[in-house]
């Protein structure tokens, strides 16, 4: 009878698993900058707050980019789907840590804006997929993309383009 020793590596993926965790839920806590009060601010008002909207570039040929922002509704609210021009597909995806601390992208049917808390769908976090893209993304380029809410309806939001290496991972 062989006996089985514990992978190595099981005590690292337990606390990044932890660690992922905790970064994960502080996703949907307002942010403590000056950008994060005035996006707290604005979510006192009807509808849905969209600050800070920024689109990853993609060089012509790549598949995918993401799109990110922070989201807030005084009332509550939910992000139901995102539409965007220059793709085939969009997605909105959440990242979901495995037991083993694995990482990975899952596509949700909604992200869910509690009343009067800021949402930030961020790099390693939820975001918005756009896949299949029809054309390149340059840093500094602007566009569109179109966010469905289950109660605030749709929202049109402006996008910057940013370098991929400033955006961290998506």
């Amino acid at each position: 009878m062989a006996l089985r020793r514990p992978p190595l590596l099981a005590p690292f993926a337990a606390a990044l698993a932890f660690a992922a965790a905790l970064a994960l839920a502080a996703c949907g806590a307002p942010e403590n900058t000056a950008a994060g009060d005035a996006a707290q601010a604005a979510c006192e008002g009807d509808g849905v707050a969209v600050n800070e909207a920024w689109a990853r570039s993609a060089r012509a040929g790549q598949p995918t980019s993401a799109a990110y922002m922070s989201l807030c509704s005084a009332g509550g609210d939910a992000l139901v789907s995102a539409a965007f021009s220059g793709a085939d597909a969009t997605e909105l995806h959440v990242t979901v840590i495995s037991e083993d601390g694995t990482a990975s992208m899952s596509q949700t049917p909604q992200i869910v804006l509690p009343a009067g808390e800021t949402v930030a769908l961020k790099p390693g976090g939820a975001h918005i997929m756009m896949i299949g893209l029809n054309e390149a993304l340059a840093p500094g380029d602007a566009t569109t993309v179109t966010l469905e809410f289950e109660k605030a309806g749709a929202v049109e939001v402006a996008l910057e383009v940013r370098e991929a290496m400033d955006s961290g991972r998506h």
